[in-house]
């Protein structure tokens, strides 16, 4: 099972409510369904699009003034979603991804502009 934070940490971390994909189904609990959330820094232009039950996260990156793509990110097997700061002039995440050989991190700063940081450690 894929690990990703409570629907309100995520409010919370984003400043936004999300889009979601299924709206019909009242009771589908937040982890099954897939969301995406809209927001800005001073500099860049976010779109984050998480599937939680599927360890599926896409961020996309564009640049405020221009509106060019600076980083489209879009990963299909997080195991783990952490954020690592969540202040008003600080935000940041950590993706962990755990392959047979090897253990990805990507380090992610929104605020107070973006910066994306990977790293791959080989367990052999």
């Amino acid at each position: 099972m894929y690990v990703f934070p409570a629907e309100n940490k995520l409010l919370s971390l984003f400043e936004c409510e999300p889009t979601l994909f299924d709206t019909t189904a009242k009771d589908l609990p937040f982890y099954y369904n897939k969301a995406t959330y809209q927001f800005s820094n001073e500099k860049e232009d976010f779109i984050v699009t998480l599937s939680p039950s599927y360890g599926e996260v896409k961020i996309q990156v564009t640049q405020s003034i221009s509106n060019k793509l600076l980083s489209l990110l879009d990963v299909k097997r997080v195991d783990k979603f952490e954020i690592t700061a969540d202040k008003k002039e600080l935000s940041s995440v950590r993706l962990t991804v755990l392959n047979e050989d090897s253990l990805q991190t990507l380090e992610i700063d929104f605020k107070p502009e973006y910066k994306l940081i990977f790293k791959e450690h080989h367990m052999r």
